[in-house]
């Protein structure tokens, strides 16, 4: 397996691995969001796992220069390589990127019902729960984890 930095001739593919974790992960209210992300936001924190010639994942993280918190954004892999070690590697790929290029910040993601168990293993800690906060039936975890200086 490979991370490999995004660019656009990926774009199909994170889409098609979006669109494998509807309506359960994602909501379709949200793919809108997605590729306008894809098409405006990845700079070059975001990225790919090429697993034996095929895009099986992707996610990238960012800097809120509001909150002056860094984060996970749109992390995700394929439905069928769920539960296969591909989400840790690129979950802990993101945030070893994270102490090295926004180090000692508050890091946060935003995630559901369905995946705050895998963060917490990492060492989220859950901040708040908004019921339906992403769609009908997805409710938003605001998870945070503290790294320190």
């Amino acid at each position: 397996m490979k991370i490999l930095k995004y660019t656009p001739v990926f774009k199909e593919r994170c889409i098609e691995i979006f669109e494998s974790n509807m309506p359960k992960f994602f909501a379709a209210a949200e793919l809108q969001l997605f590729i306008e992300f894809l098409d405006r936001d990845v700079d070059d924190n975001y990225f790919v796992v090429e697993k034996d010639g095929a895009i099986v994942a992707c996610g990238g993280i960012f800097l809120d220069k509001d909150t002056d918190e860094g984060g996970l954004a749109w992390g995700m892999v394929h439905v069928s390589q769920h539960k296969t070690g591909i989400g840790k590697m690129l979950t802990e790929y993101r945030l070893n990127l994270l102490k090295e290029v926004y180090p000692g910040k508050v890091y946060k993601v935003d995630t559901s019902q369905y995946t705050a168990g895998f963060y917490l293993k990492r060492g989220f800690k859950t901040i708040e729960v908004i019921p339906d906060g992403f769609a009908r039936g997805i409710d938003k975890y605001v998870m945070k984890i503290e790294q320190g200086p």
